[in-house]
């Protein structure tokens, strides 16, 4: 098991993440990708080798969120396509080999008495697009020795969800991140799910949900987190301490680690 820390918003710097990753004896950082400095066109594959050499820490990637790989805009699809290739492309040549992304559910339609999915409801040609996107993208991180990733966000427990990771598993490069704030959040739905496809998980994202809200300190909410933190071990996961300031990282890194903080 590796343990990792996330990019941190109240960093305006690269370093400073890399600093304090040092620091706390954590193995590497997840670039997000959600943040502008931390993107191709921002950071090249030359700066991120000399970081890990200058800071002995590796890294992964976390896609951006905005990503749809099932859009019914084809042009659309196709530029989160290419864009998921180029990251992935930077990534081999940065020698990261772990890519998490999210699985964009799509948007609803709120009726007096519920809600409907629109990809549910067109539940066909979601298929399809999703499929043809990952059949891509599989074989092209195949060839770059990247590992893509598919996170639960609180939507595994959805039908169509359910399904589609279903048709996604026929896939040799099929591979999950267990949330376990988003897991707790969704009151342990996801689990039952993850549990089937329990040979795929590759990665963790470990934070507490107190009741109210998520990616709270370890040992703070409802997550089982010495359980989870046995399971990592066991499957010798990487683990991102997903807590969102550099106060809960380091309160949640004592508590796990006391030779680490």
């Amino acid at each position: 098991m590796k343990l990792g820390m996330p990019t941190l918003i109240e960093f305006g710097q690269i370093q400073d993440n890399l600093e304090l990753c040092s620091r706390l004896g954590l193995d590497f950082v997840e670039l997000n990708m959600n943040l502008p400095i931390w993107n191709p066109e921002s950071l090249s594959h030359k700066d991120l080798l000399a970081y890990k050499r200058q800071y002995h820490i590796d890294f992964t990637v976390h896609l951006p969120e905005e990503l749809d790989l099932s859009s019914f805009h084809e042009t659309i699809r196709r530029g989160h396509v290419e864009r998921c290739k180029q990251a992935i492309e930077w990534a081999s040549r940065s020698e990261i080999s772990m890519l998490n992304m999210h699985l964009n559910q799509g948007v609803y339609f709120t009726l007096p008495d519920r809600k409907v999915w629109i990809y549910e409801k067109h539940k066909d040609l979601f298929m399809d697009n999703l499929l043809r996107s990952f059949s891509e993208l599989y074989r092209f991180a195949e060839e770059k020795g990247v590992a893509l990733c598919i996170e639960n966000t609180g939507n595994f427990h959805l039908a169509f969800v359910r399904e589609a990771l279903r048709e996604l598993g026929r896939f040799h490069g099929f591979y999950l991140t267990w949330d376990t704030g988003h897991d707790a959040k969704a009151g342990f739905m996801e689990e039952p799910v993850l549990q089937q496809n329990v040979t795929r998980i590759r990665h963790m994202h470990l934070h507490d949900y107190n009741g109210k809200s998520d990616h709270q300190p370890l040992y703070t909410g409802h997550v089982p987190v010495d359980a989870r933190l046995d399971f990592a071990k066991s499957r010798k996961l990487t683990v991102v301490i997903e807590v969102k300031t550099g106060e809960a990282l380091e309160q949640s890194v004592r508590r796990i680690r006391p030779d680490l903080a």
